[in-house]
Order: C-alpha cells, then sequence, then structure tokens
C-alpha cells in the first residue's frame, strides 16, 4: 500500500478549498514480483490509492499527479523506501539494491552477471505454494534500470529533494535519462563529495625553525577506457545512438569520402569516393576482420619471430605480408571514434576527487585546464603533484602568464615508478625539476620510506578499468552517471576503512 491514506498534494482543489487532506479511495490491485536478499524472489500484490479531489494517485514509492503544463509525472516520497519499485510488476528490497550496488563496485560485475548471481545464490526458486504467477527472471535491463534509479533516490534523499520522473516514457530507462543530466550537472557543478577530503595519507605535517606545515598532495593520471564519440577529433557533442560516427552538426560528413583531405562524395552503399586507391583502402579495412586474412597475419607474425630450425616446415602455404604504414599511407576512419582516456585525480590514500573525460588526447593543454577546474584557486591547488608526464608539464606551463602563476605553488613531481623505468636519465630538464628527490620533505631516509604513496592513481586507474567492457557502449549521459557513481560508492567504502 501507499505510506499515507490523505492527499498530500498542496495544489489539491480539496486542500485549498478547506487547508485539509483529501482522503484517497478507489484501490488498484494487481500482483507483482517481489526480489529479496534472505528469501527469494515471490509473488505480491500491490494497490494504489486515487484523490478523487486532483485525480493523483498514490503508488508504494510515488504519486502519479498533473504538473502545471497538464503533463503527468512521477513524483517521488522524500527518504529511501524500504522496497523500491523499478518496474510496474518488479519490486526490490532496499538491501538486495545495496547488494547489488555493492557487487557492481567491488567485483565490477556487468547487469547480466548480477542477475545470474540473484538467480544461482539468492532467487530461492524452490518456494512452493506461489500460485499462478512466478517472478520473472531478472534480465540485464532490469539491473541497469534499477542501478540508476536506486542511485538517483539516493542521491536525492541525501540532498533533501524529491525525484521527479515523466509518467509517460518509451521505457525505464528513456525515462530515467533526464533525471540522470540533471544529476550529471550537479556533480560538473559541485564535484565528488570527498573532493576536500584530508587524511594522515593525503597530507603530512613537518617542522621549520619552530614552526609547524603542513604539505598537501595529489595524483594524477589517465585510463584509457571510454565510450562511443564524434568521429570528429575532439567534438564533444553527443551522438544519438552509439551506432552512429557523426553528431548531428557534423552528420553532413556521412556524405563526404572517409578518407582524410578527401571532400569528394561518397558512392552508394560504400564510405568512399569513386577513387580506386579509396576503394581499396575501405575494402581492405573490412576483410581486416575476416577470419582467413586474420589468421594469415598471425602465421605470417609467427614465421617472421621464429629462429631458422626452431619451427619445422609444416608446408603451409606463403602469401605476402601487408607492407608496413608510412607517413605518406592514406588515412580513413570508417568505424566509429572512441573518446581517448579518463583523467583522474586521487589522494594518496586512494580517494578519487575527479574525474574528467578527454576526447582528443591526453594533451598537456587538456591536463592543465582540467587540474585548473578541479582546483579553481591557487589555495586549493595541492603542495604536491606528481604527474607520470610533468616533466613536459612544467615546460608547458613556462611562460604562460596566468595558468603559470596558478601552479606556482605547487611541486610538479614525476611518481616514483616512472621516474625510474620511464623516465631518461639524460634529461635534464626532467631531473632537475621533477626529480622526487630534489624535494627533500618527500623521502625519509631514516625509514627509507616515501612520503606519499605517488602511485595511488595507478592503482585507482587499474580498479576503473576494469569497468571499459560495461562502459564502453554507453551513452554520453548514462557514462558520465554510472562512472561518478561507482567512483563515490568506492569512495565511500575507503573513507570507512581509514
Amino acid at each position: 500500500y501507499p505510506p499515507n491514506r490523505t492527499c498530500t498534494n498542496l495544489h489539491c482543489p480539496h486542500f485549498i478549498d478547506t487547508s485539509q487532506q483529501a482522503p484517497l479511495y478507489d484501490p488498484q490491485r494487481y500482483i507483482a514480483a517481489l526480489y529479496t536478499l534472505n528469501n527469494g524472489a515471490y509473488p505480491i500484490s500491490t494497490t494504489s490509492l486515487k484523490c478523487r479531489s486532483c485525480n493523483t494517485r498514490y503508488y508504494i514509492n510515488y504519486a502519479r499527479q498533473q504538473g502545471p503544463n497538464q503533463t503527468w509525472y512521477r513524483l517521488y516520497y522524500q527518504g529511501m523506501p524500504t522496497v523500491l519499485q523499478s518496474e510496474k510488476h518488479l519490486f526490490f528490497e532496499e538491501k538486495l539494491c545495496q547488494v547489488f550496488r555493492s557487487y557492481t563496485v567491488l567485483s565490477h560485475a556487468s547487469a547480466s552477471a548480477t542477475a545470474q548471481f540473484y538467480h544461482n545464490t539468492l532467487a530461492n526458486n524452490h518456494i512452493f505454494n506461489t500460485g499462478s504467477y512466478s517472478p520473472p527472471l531478472l534480465r540485464s535491463e532490469y539491473i541497469s534500470d534499477l542501478f540508476d534509479l536506486y542511485s538517483l533516490l539516493l542521491h536525492h534523499s541525501e540532498q533533501g529533494t524529491q525525484l521527479a520522473l515523466p509518467d509517460s516514457a518509451g521505457s525505464q530507462s528513456e525515462r530515467l535519462m533526464a533525471a540522470m543530466l540533471t544529476r550529471n550537472h550537479f556533480m560538473a557543478a559541485n564535484g565528488q563529495e570527498q573532493w576536500a577530503h584530508s587524511c594522515q595519507g593525503c597530507r603530512k605535517f613537518f617542522d621549520r625553525e619552530g614552526e609547524q606545515y603542513m604539505l598537501s598532495c595529489a595524483v594524477t593520471d589517465g585510463v584509457a577506457i571510454g565510450r562511443p564519440c564524434c568521429a570528429v577529433h575532439n567534438c564533444t557533442n553527443p551522438l544519438s545512438t552509439n551506432r552512429t560516427r557523426y553528431c548531428l552538426p557534423h552528420s553532413t560528413m556521412e556524405t563526404l569520402c572517409s578518407v582524410e583531405s578527401c571532400q569528394a562524395p561518397v558512392e552508394p552503399g560504400h564510405k568512399t569516393c569513386s577513387s580506386s586507391k579509396h576503394r581499396q583502402l575501405e575494402e581492405n579495412y573490412y576483410a581486416a576482420g575476416q577470419s582467413a586474412l586474420l589468421l594469415r597475419d598471425r602465421l605470417d607474425r609467427a614465421r617472421s619471430y621464429s629462429r631458422e630450425g626452431d619451427t619445422p616446415d609444416l608446408g603451409l602455404p606463403s602469401g605476402p605480408r601487408r607492407a608496413r604504414k608510412t607517413d605518406n599511407d592514406l588515412k580513413a576512419r570508417f568505424g566509429r571514434r572512441s573518446t581517448h582516456n579518463e583523467q583522474l585525480v586521487v589522494r594518496p590514500c586512494g580517494i578519487i576527487i575527479a574525474r574528467g573525460t578527454f576526447y582528443g588526447a591526453e594533451s598537456l593543454s587538456s591536463v592543465a585546464e582540467f587540474l585548473r577546474g578541479v582546483f579553481p584557486t591557487q589555495k586549493s591547488m595541492p603542495d604536491v603533484l606528481f604527474y607520470d608526464n610533468n616533466c613536459r608539464l612544467h615546460q608547458y606551463l613556462a611562460g604562460r602568464g596566468p595558468i603559470q602563476q596558478h601552479f606556482s605553488k605547487t611541486a610538479l613531481v614525476v611518481d616514483v615508478f616512472h621516474f625510474k623505468n620511464h623516465h631518461s636519465t639524460k634529461d635534464v630538464y626532467c631531473t632537475t625539476h621533477c626529480n622526487p628527490m630534489a624535494f627533500p620533505q618527500l623521502y625519509n631516509p631514516e625509514t627509507e620510506r616515501w612520503t606519499f604513496n605517488s602511485s595511488a592513481c595507478e592503482q585507482a586507474n587499474a580498479w576503473l578499468n576494469n569497468f571499459h567492457g560495461i562502459v564502453r557502449e554507453m551513452l554520453p549521459v548514462r557514462y558520465e552517471f554510472f562512472l561518478d557513481e561507482v567512483i563515490k560508492a568506492r569512495n565511500r567504502f575507503l573513507v570507512d576503512e581509514l
């Protein structure tokens, strides 16, 4: 049943006329399925009630009422429900929602894996006397929509606001889209809730001439996960579907040859113009995925790597190897482009305080602007910033006025691992400006330990990279929403352990 028996709509005519809430009537009941943590899945009956004055109908989680523009919407009650209705006939216990969320965050489980996990371990499929209605098997789209709805309700509960969704929608995922976009805008404006996190692993205190001072630290790096984006370099416009190559403003480029610098129109049924060289390039591209050519390429590479006498002659046919690419070779893009990477800013304790999507490349200008957005004032900048390419970033900032001033009080240091293994000993500039040993506070000779964990971002990247298979086909709104939610949940787990 709904949690209340009277109409709570402040715009209800009965309330406006009498200053009293109207009682609810006209019960409607139907059979649904409840999925629980301890008792499996079993059928239930759910009932809704209606206010005859304003026609608002009250359900277990929300009230369906009419807005000022005469459209109907679902206004969810404040706070977190104990039972969550994600579809008309699907209800979930809140504890089970928490388990699904934790399973996704900690085990990188996909929606289909989570559904299978429930059926194999928790569903209790041997319950008797369930009547003529059997709870349906969970599908991946049910789990995905449940994750999104639960996260939205959690967000609004923490903010003291109410979630409002359109009542009319083609699917539950479509119904949630606008609310997720609003949540993304909130995150872009306010950042992760742990942005100001500080603990003993993030800051260290030192004595200098009898006075105590503090050093704060952050680490940044990129992880190569992404989603489909417009094929135009650095275009940030969203795609209409995850199968299109171009966004709407660049959609006319579908009619042009896919070879770079060629503006000729495409031939019907092809992505190139009438040029034989361009057509051959297209045919080679689509032939590359065929099994015969793939196996031939692997065989040729194996032959080139083996020394004479190592491999017996099996009488296998030989064929010409594909030529190496040169700068003069034609370049084309026949498939989709994906965003380049996700850039993270992590505290040495492992808390992720910011994330940003880079479209074209992890360029120095992009990194500098991203960090400037994460730390908008000079006082908010960390005292020490580890980054594997800080030597080039240091050079880039030199002589660039305001942005150089923004970083002027921050030590730009290459993390220990990359400095030892990936930077040349002949690089005098890097050794002079970005060597971690050049900063005495960063190393304790007595304990022979580094002050901060400069590999924190690499560790966070390894965790985030495991979501690549889950997010690689997502469109921007859910991609941003999902990543921000799993980062938020992981941060909370880490804070509880600190």
